[in-house]
């Protein structure tokens, strides 16, 4: 045995009649098996993996400690117990049970995690919940039962789903997530660069700061430029006086407006900030660019 047990090394600690294993279905990063346990009182070593218990039949009182002092409630079908991974744990409960039991990797639990909130994850811990009543669970784990048991046509598509459906949800309710600093080297991710950009849109009346371009994508102000650096090959400020000029282009191909009011409305300060920026990005000032425009 390593520092942490395995799935299959579980039963040594746990020992109960085992009645369903997913292994042959669904990816071995989330696993499910169904047990049937007698009264017991067992201790468990840290386990490799994020431990969800769904109970399917039977009633009892659950006696449990993973740190400090123990925690005691009622659990049955419709209650859920969470885990986190590499804590050991005692159990302790009295009467007849089956449960369904997930088992979710470190690393498809900090991948979900990644993509969820769409920031890079290090580290994900689970909160230390002994009874929780929580129905989506509790369907997902019928159905996996259900698609395990049964099969059909797209049975690892089903099961692959239902297990990102649980992972995305666990990750928002009973979750930790840490992540890692941004890292101020290569390009924005497309859900950042989208950001970035419909911020500057709508903001493009009014001076933005590099704090708050930068706030956006949870960076420092110089992790931030050097990051919009190479994905944009300009500096935050030449990109937002760029689409300031794009913006005074549409107000002067459409509207009569007066060039101090585009001006205004374009993010200048006033006329002659308008007119020095747009002769130095455009070669000719707004008043010649209208009207070459309606030529």
């Amino acid at each position: 045995m390593g520092q942490f047990i395995t799935v299959e090394e579980l039963p040594r600690y746990a020992p109960g009649q085992l009645m369903l294993d997913s292994s042959a279905v669904g990816k071995a990063d989330f696993r499910l098996r169904v047990f049937r346990y007698a009264p017991s009182d067992i201790w468990v070593p840290p386990s490799e993996n994020f431990l969800i218990v769904v109970y399917r039949e039977g009633t009892t009182s659950m006696n449990r400690r993973v740190t400090g002092a123990w925690k005691q409630d009622h659990v049955g079908r419709g209650v859920t117990t969470l885990l986190t991974r590499a804590e050991p744990s005692n159990w302790r409960w009295s009467n007849d049970l089956e449960v369904s039991h997930f088992y979710i990797s470190p690393g498809l639990m900090t991948k979900t995690a990644s993509e969820a909130f769409d920031r890079d994850s290090e580290g994900v811990e689970l909160h230390d919940l002994l009874r929780i009543e929580d129905p989506v669970l509790t369907w997902i784990g019928d159905r996996m039962v259900q698609e395990v048991s049964e099969g059909g046509p797209g049975g690892r598509l089903c099961y692959d789903a239902l297990a990102l459906q649980a992972s995305v949800h666990i990750l928002r309710n009973y979750a930790s997530v840490e992540f890692k600093l941004p890292c101020s080297h290569g390009r924005f991710r497309p859900a950042h660069a989208r950001l970035i950009e419909d911020y500057v849109e709508q903001n493009i009346s009014r001076n933005i700061t590099l704090e708050e371009l930068a706030s956006i994508c949870n960076c420092s102000p110089v992790q931030f430029a050097r990051k919009f650096q190479v994905h944009y090959g300009m500096r935050p400020h030449a990109y937002v006086l760029s689409r300031k000029v794009e913006r005074a282009c549409q107000f002067l191909r459409k509207d009569r407006l007066a060039l101090k009011e585009i001006a205004l409305l374009s993010g200048f300060s006033d006329q002659s900030h308008l007119n020095r920026i747009f002769r130095r990005h455009m070669n000719v000032t707004p008043a010649e660019y209208r009207k070459n425009c309606l030529s």
